[in-house]
């Protein structure tokens, strides 16, 4: 492929193994590399979330930037807000009512915290006092998938339906993805995005997948993701398999990756 200027990465299921900590080959190769190719994080989470783990691969310097929230949010890992979508104030009220239909556990989140539906007692006060940028439900995938083939139009309309794991639906403000994010930040570091390697693992990483010069998902993936990769990698997110993916490619490409 092109020269690799830069890296998107998911975090849970990708950079993350199962215990939700990065492997220790991964770690320092991406440390290793940083200077070179650009990190960035690309996430449902919220940024404290996010934050420790670009401690960890000492990214929390100037010039480096994080999408969270599906793509709602760009900021630099100084916390600059680069670019913001929260989900209109009208429109959380309208789909409050289907929220409260569906007996499992919904959050609401925040710039940085985050509340449980059931935890609020005035939604039109909590709601003109707050950004919105992500609505979150939890339970089994039977009731998830129950829940994503019979949202109602008002919903369907407004918002971004994704979902990071099989236990959870999650809703941004509409036209809001990680594409969108990511086109945004590539377009202020000037990098094409045929210079670009994104890796995930969830139907939320397809479109990124599918818009980048290469395109990676993981040997944990569910098959949909899979078929929409250019490569998958021979090593699971237990396995570093980052690691492996990144460290291939970057040595086939060392004549012109220096």
């Amino acid at each position: 492929m092109n020269k690799i200027k830069a890296i998107i990465l998911d975090l849970d299921g990708t950079l993350l193994d199962d215990n939700k900590k990065i492997g220790d080959k991964t770690i320092e190769y991406l440390k290793q590399i940083k200077n070179n190719v650009k990190i960035i994080p690309a996430s449902a989470r919220q940024f404290c979330t996010i934050k420790p783990y670009l401690e960890k691969l000492d990214l929390l310097e100037e010039n480096n930037y994080t999408i969270c929230f599906n793509g709602s949010l760009i900021v630099d890992n100084k916390e600059s807000e680069i670019f913001s979508s929260y989900i209109d104030k009208s429109v959380v009220i309208k789909i409050d009512n289907f929220i409260l239909d569906n007996n499992i556990d919904w959050t609401y989140y925040l710039y940085n915290s985050r509340l449980l539906r059931n935890e609020i007692s005035n939604i039109k006060e909590f709601v003109n006092g707050n950004k919105i940028y992500k609505i979150v439900g939890i339970s089994n995938p039977d009731v998830i998938n129950r829940i994503r083939n019979n949202l109602p139009k008002e919903v369907l309309d407004n918002l971004e339906i994704t979902s990071s794991e099989l236990n959870r639906i999650e809703f941004v403000n509409k036209g809001m993805t990680k594409v969108k994010a990511i086109e945004l930040l590539l377009n202020k570091l000037d990098i094409d995005k045929e210079n670009v390697v994104a890796i995930g693992d969830g139907d939320n990483d397809i479109d990124m997948i599918k818009y980048v010069g290469c395109g990676i998902a993981m040997l944990n993936s569910p098959e949909i993701v899979k078929e929409n990769a250019d490569i998958v990698t021979k090593h699971t997110n237990n396995e570093d398999g980052v690691y492996y993916v990144i460290k291939e490619l970057l040595s086939e490409g060392s004549d012109n990756n220096g």
